[in-house]
């Protein structure tokens, strides 16, 4: 093999703030049926504040686990920062994710590596479909199969549901795309999948493999603020939007608006959201597409 340890999996888990919830991430990772694992938990938090003093105390049973590893940050400032940090310590051939308030189902590893290692190395990683699960535990929705290979035209028009706790991806592929771009508050995990699945295919094992907490919407952006953080993440895949057709680049830019529309208008903001929504009348794929994602999230709420 190369450089990483043969068939060993590094899961990265950032985490911060939030350690209510991180004690089920960590024991579903260690549960995994797949045994050739380390767990990189990286403290996204000021390391002398409160929630630093209480991350440690939640995971000090871990300790003795030779899996378990905790990375304390000199000092907090992203997301995207955390993960690098743990990506460039990982020994593993393969690298996946987890956030700290989601979970995995025990058979999540072992299902995706038994796949990678059989498909060719155009093949840079494999994902799942997932479940929604509200603050109660109860299922409020789940994703379908969307389409195997270079989908990054349909990660940037924001069809295929990838969540990066999905991902299991070969860390020689990772290293040559790129990291997450440090400069991006939001979208990272976009800004990861577009370059990521441009250069190598992604493959979906066709079962539901991880669980997506939806509960905690206090971090989620407004309106104003997600126009900036889209601005921000077209930015950071510039390079890749110079080799799309312009029909392409416009209908991206079309569905992101959008779905700022779509925020605007859920916080009350008419006005606004109306504006933005009209964005996809400017690119025929942008309405196709927008009509059609609407159609199907409509339908999805009446079956509840």
């Amino acid at each position: 093999m190369g450089k990483y340890e043969t068939g060993l999996v590094s899961i990265v888990m950032p985490t911060y703030k939030r350690s209510e919830k991180l004690t089920r991430a960590i024991d579903s990772v260690l549960a995994q049926t797949y045994k050739s694992i380390e767990l990189l938990l990286v403290n996204d938090n000021e390391p002398d504040d409160e929630f630093t003093v209480d991350l440690k105390q939640r995971v000090a049973k871990y300790q003795g686990d030779p899996r378990f590893n905790l990375i304390i940050q000199k000092k907090h400032i992203n997301g995207a920062v955390a993960r690098n940090v743990a990506i460039k310590q990982a020994k593993g051939e393969y690298i996946a994710f987890l956030d700290d308030d989601d979970w995995w189902e025990k058979e999540k590893i072992e299902r995706q590596v038994t796949m990678l290692q059989k498909l060719p190395p155009e093949w840079g990683g494999v994902s799942c479909k997932y479940r929604f699960f509200d603050l109660d535990g109860k299922v409020i929705g789940a994703t379908k199969k969307y389409r195997d290979g270079y989908i990054y035209k349909d990660v940037l028009f924001l069809l295929s549901d990838v969540a990066t706790g999905t991902l299991c991806l070969r860390h020689e592929a990772l290293d040559e795309v790129g990291y997450f771009d440090e400069n991006l508050l939001r979208h990272q995990d976009l800004q990861l999948l577009v370059n990521f699945t441009f250069k190598y295919k992604l493959k979906e094992v066709d079962e539901y493999l991880h669980c997506c907490d939806v509960s905690d919407t206090q971090n989620r952006p407004d309106g104003e603020k997600l126009i900036q953080h889209k601005k921000r993440f077209f930015k950071s895949i510039n390079p890749i939007l110079n080799q799309m057709s312009k029909s392409d680049v416009k209908c991206a830019y079309a569905l992101h608006k959008y779905e700022v529309g779509y925020v605007f208008l859920k916080s009350g903001e008419r006005k606004k959201g109306f504006r933005y929504c009209l964005a996809i009348f400017s690119s025929p794929k942008a309405f196709y597409y927008g009509c059609k994602k609407t159609v199907t999230k409509i339908a999805s709420v009446l079956k509840r």
